[in-house]
């Protein structure tokens, strides 16, 4: 009895770890049950014994990618004490790196790349709840570096200046168009490319504030 139970716990992650494969390379409708069955080299009926259907089944390989993701590369700085900026840092190296693996860290890129082009409906809620987590992160960690007198419209721009080009990267690699755009970006060094990001973003969030001390002042001035 016990060694079934291993044989299915074991049939059930092969049949995880083959799906998280096929749904990032193919997605979620050109990944079959059949496709993802052939490559975990398991029966046809694997799918909906161990994950109820294949719906179940992307909602298992989307939090999964998610989990290896991170652990992978963390959002949040992993050095106790660090400051905002190293923050910042660990932010953009997070999402650079994960588009530029092409391992089972990158596959939730991947798979991000599908869902931003063809958003599955059932998925809503698990997107949402990433895409929230992600913006009140970053917003975190902006209102650290700009300082408390951050406007609403301030942490937006902030966030559309970091996450579109961090974000990017991933799009235009695993995107519905990646065949017609030059790969000449992916011949950098990755972790080059970070702290260039990096040093980037820094500055325009210096600008920024200096440009809210100028509003602030003039706002008292007028007082």
């Amino acid at each position: 009895m016990k060694i079934a139970v291993t044989h299915s716990s074991d049939t059930k992650q092969k049949v995880l770890e083959a799906a998280c494969k096929v749904f990032s390379e193919v997605g979620y409708h050109e990944g079959t049950v059949a496709r993802i069955c052939e490559e975990a080299g398991a029966n046809g009926a694997a799918v909906n014994y161990h994950f109820g259907d294949k719906q179940n089944l992307y909602r298992e390989v989307w939090n999964y990618t998610h989990r290896l993701a991170h652990e992978a590369y963390p959002l949040r700085s992993t050095r106790e004490g660090a400051s905002p900026e190293e923050g910042l840092r660990a932010f953009i190296r997070s999402l650079v790196l994960q588009a530029f693996d092409a391992g089972p860290a990158g596959q939730f890129a991947r798979i991000i790349a599908f869902e931003i082009a063809d958003p599955m409906e059932f998925l809503n809620e698990e997107r949402m709840r990433v895409r929230e987590d992600l913006f009140d992160l970053f917003e975190g960690i902006a209102r650290d570096l700009v300082g408390s007198a951050v406007s609403r419209d301030d942490l937006v721009l902030c966030r559309i200046m970091v996450l579109t080009p961090s974000l990017g990267i991933g799009m235009r690699r695993f995107g519905c168009h990646a065949k017609r755009v030059p790969h000449a970006m992916f011949e950098f060094d990755p972790e080059e490319m970070v702290e260039r990001m990096f040093r980037f973003a820094l500055a325009g969030i210096e600008d920024l504030r200096s440009s809210i001390r100028r509003r602030d002042a003039a706002g008292e001035g007028g007082a």
